[in-house]
C-alpha cells in the first residue's frame, strides 16, 4: 500500500509539473504575441492556419487551468496507468478545443474580411459587441449552461474500469472537451470585444471558468458573470 501511494504521488506530481510547462508555455507565448501585435497591424497573423495556432495555443493557456484539480484527481483514480491514462485523457480534452479553433479562426478572418475588426482585432461595431456579449451573456443564464458546467463538475464519468484500453481514456477526454465547449464555448465570443489577444480579457475569462469548475455550488458566480455581460451588452446598444 505504502509503495502505491508513493507511486501515485510521483505520477501526480509527474502530471502537476507537466501541466505548468505546458501553461507556462503557452501563457508566455500568448503574451509575446499580444505585446508583437502592439506595434501594429502587420504583427497580425492574416491567414487561416496561423489565425488556427493563435486560437490554439490560447484555448490552451486558458482552459488547462480550470481542469488541473480534476486531472489530478484522476490520477489517484486510474487502476491501469495512472500516468499514461491521464495524460490520454488531457489529450483527448484538447481534441474538441482544436476545432473549435479553427473554427473561431474562421469567424476572425470572416469579420477581418468584412471589415469588421480593428487594428487590435476587436469588433469595429459597438452593436455587434454588445450583440456577442448579450449572447454570452444568456448562455451563462441558459439551462444548457448550467446542465454542462454540472456534467463538466461531475467526475463520475471521468475515472474508467479495470483493463480498458488506451483509446478509452482518450474517449473520455474527448467527451468531456465536446460538454466543455458547449459550457464555455459562447464565452469566447467575448474576445472579440475586448481585442481576440487581450491580455486582461485572457486572465479574467481564465479566473471565470476556474471558479465556474471549483467554486461551492452555492455561489452565484455564472449568474453574476451573466448579468455582468448582459449589462455590459446593453449598454454598448444603448450608449
Amino acid at each position: 500500500m505504502e509503495t502505491t501511494a508513493l507511486s501515485l504521488q510521483r505520477d501526480q506530481r509527474r502530471v502537476l509539473g507537466l501541466l505548468a510547462v505546458l501553461c507556462a508555455a503557452s501563457w508566455s507565448w500568448s503574451l509575446r504575441l499580444s505585446a508583437h501585435m502592439e506595434t501594429g497591424p502587420h504583427h497580425h497573423p492574416d491567414s487561416l492556419w496561423p489565425l488556427t495556432l493563435m486560437w490554439g495555443v490560447m484555448m490552451v493557456a486558458m482552459m488547462v487551468p480550470p481542469e488541473v484539480p480534476r486531472l489530478l484527481w484522476l490520477v489517484r483514480q486510474q487502476r491501469r496507468k495512472p500516468l499514461t491514462d491521464t495524460l490520454a485523457f488531457l489529450v483527448g480534452y484538447l481534441a474538441p478545443w482544436m476545432v473549435a479553433s479553427l473554427g473561431a479562426a474562421l469567424l476572425q478572418a470572416r469579420l477581418a474580411a468584412a471589415g469588421l475588426l480593428t487594428a487590435e482585432m476587436a469588433t469595429a461595431s459597438r452593436r455587434l459587441a454588445g450583440a456577442l456579449l448579450l449572447a454570452a451573456g444568456a448562455m451563462e443564464l441558459s439551462p444548457l449552461k448550467r446542465a454542462c458546467l454540472e456534467e463538466c463538475r461531475s467526475r463520475a464519468r471521468l475515472a474508467g474500469v479495470p483493463g480498458e484500453r488506451l483509446t478509452a481514456p482518450l474517449a473520455r477526454g474527448a467527451r468531456h472537451g465536446v460538454v466543455s465547449i458547449g459550457s464555455c464555448g459562447v464565452l469566447m465570443l467575448v474576445l472579440f470585444v475586448t481585442g481576440v489577444m487581450s491580455p486582461w480579457a485572457m486572465v479574467l475569462l481564465t479566473a471565470l471558468l476556474l471558479l465556474e469548475a471549483v467554486a461551492p455550488r452555492r455561489w452565484p458566480v455564472r449568474w453574476v458573470a451573466g448579468l455582468a455581460l448582459l449589462f455590459w451588452g446593453a449598454w454598448l446598444f444603448l450608449v
